[in-house]
């Protein structure tokens, strides 16, 4: 019996998904850390990824192919292919960073992102390649400055400077692009959400969590890219405007934190969670 903790649900195939979690400690190190492949139509584990030598942190999936990304704890992100059990490539992370890296392919599965903290903390290193010509390296290597962070978070907030430093200094856990690729969401550790130029990674503006919070951001787009929606520890989610920073609309009706926001695709609706599920049309 493996113990896993479900770190991703994905796959272009309807009944089947990819997970990545914890194995027992007893396993060895190339299993406990695998990627399962699984069919839950007759619940048959096609495929098994190993590779990684830590926890695998997140998974990424392309939307335009067989093509996902691992990120893991031992610094090193990974592209795989579904139809082979050995990785297509490993990015590893330069002596200049630290810290779990973070990636994510953007709507057309042509590009992807992966972002590492530089090594004196003083801001985040985000790296642009191509998905089909990936050993050159990336083709856009930016940074994000903390000195950028600190700016946009005392122009939208009452923060004094201490406070403000103190914010930009969090820890980034989760990187998504909107439907356009034209900017990037992330999410920090301390309920922060800052938003990037997808090309320069420049800061266009950041949305910090009505109080004070040690929780992880819940955030991300509308499909139409017109929206950003957050989830508050008080069970609101604030709907921005995604070009003015302006609060549209709160919505209200969890009981507790929202700990996931997920949009539909097709359709104007999304759904968020806490202890319990809800299901709004926008």
């Amino acid at each position: 019996m493996q113990i896993f903790t479900l770190i991703k649900l994905e796959s272009h195939h309807n009944q089947c998904v990819l997970f990545a979690g914890k194995g027992l400690p007893s396993s060895p190190v190339g299993q406990r850390n695998a990627i399962n492949y699984l069919s839950v139509y007759d619940n048959k584990l096609l495929r098994k990824f190993r590779g990684h030598s830590d926890v695998v942190t997140g998974i990424s999936m392309s939307p335009a192919g067989d093509n996902f990304l691992s990120i893991s704890k031992d610094r090193t992100v990974r592209l795989w292919d579904i139809q082979q059990a050995g990785s297509v490539a490993q990015l590893e992370l330069p002596a200049s960073a630290h810290g779990t890296p973070h990636a994510a392919f953007d709507s057309t599965g042509l590009v992807f992102a992966v972002t590492a903290t530089m090594a004196d903390g003083k801001g985040q290193y985000v790296h642009l390649y191509d998905s089909r010509q990936h050993s050159s390296g990336g083709f856009a290597e930016l940074q994000v400055p903390q000195a950028d962070l600190e700016k946009a978070i005392q122009a939208t907030s009452t923060m004094t400077p201490d406070q403000a430093t103190a914010m930009s200094k969090a820890t980034w856990n989760s990187l998504e692009f909107d439907t356009s690729g034209n900017h990037l969401i992330v999410g920090t550790d301390n309920g922060m959400t800052i938003l990037l130029d997808g090309f320069e990674a420049t800061v266009q503006r950041v949305f910090c969590p009505p109080t004070k919070t040690d929780r992880p951001a819940v955030s991300c787009f509308t499909p139409d890219d017109k929206t950003i929606l957050t989830g508050n520890t008080d069970g609101t989610i604030t709907c921005y405007d995604a070009k003015t920073g302006v609060v549209v609309k709160k919505l209200e009706g969890h009981k507790g934190p929202v700990g996931c926001i997920r949009p539909n695709p097709k359709f104007a609706q999304f759904a968020s969670a806490c202890t319990q599920t809800a299901l709004w049309t926008w």
